[in-house]
């Protein structure tokens, strides 16, 4: 009996270390309180149009479908990783359901994920041809509302708001995206990214 009942735990402590990894040290409040971690916030390292039609939520549903990502429910199929999809023009699109945990920030899929349609790193885009190379003011007037939306309804600060790179190996959302302007509009300590 001793022995089963230690495999057991074993195994509960290598599938919750597992679920930690992939998910975020949070993912069991998830399980009984839907309030994010946080919000995690990328860009699409791609063009605003990709074979002569815009990139949206629908096409980044595609593309993740493609690379074998998703979750199904009695909803249907959520392939796209991102909760939030921002276009160039302001319209903010959705992904997956809130409620539904991401597949966008390794060790952090318990966070909000918002992607804003554009290439924003020099480092990938460094003549700024692929546009948009920087977030249109529509952009980031619409993430700011659905920010000061997001962060009402789950009781969140701006603390909890962090860029991909931030989390892990990676450039996203890129160095031309004005993370510190963002945070300063929503802490009301200026006058933020949209320039208002």
């Amino acid at each position: 009996m001793v022995p089963a009942l230690l495999l057991m735990l074993s195994v509960g402590t290598v599938l919750a270390g597992g679920m930690s990894a992939r998910y975020g040290l949070s993912w069991p409040r998830r399980l009984y309180w839907p309030r994010p971690g946080g919000i995690v916030l990328h860009h699409s390292a791609s063009a605003g149009m990709a074979h002569g039609r815009p990139v949206d939520a629908a096409l980044i549903d595609h593309w993740h479908e493609e690379r074998g990502w998703g979750s199904a429910t009695v909803s249907g199929a959520h392939h796209i990783g991102y909760h939030y999809v921002i276009l160039p023009d302001g319209s903010v699109q959705p992904g997956r359901p809130e409620w539904m945990l991401g597949a966008h920030c390794l060790g952090y899929n318990d966070h909000l994920g918002i992607c804003l349609v554009g290439d924003f790193s020099s480092s990938s885009n460094p003549d700024g041809r692929i546009k948009p190379s920087a977030p249109t003011r529509e952009q980031l007037r619409a993430l700011d509302d659905l920010l000061r939306s997001l962060m009402h309804r789950y009781g969140l600060g701006p603390e909890a708001i962090r860029r991909h790179r931030d989390l892990g190996q990676t450039a996203c959302p890129g160095d031309r995206f004005p993370f510190d302007a963002v945070i300063e509009g929503l802490s009301g300590e200026g006058r933020g990214a949209r320039g208002d």
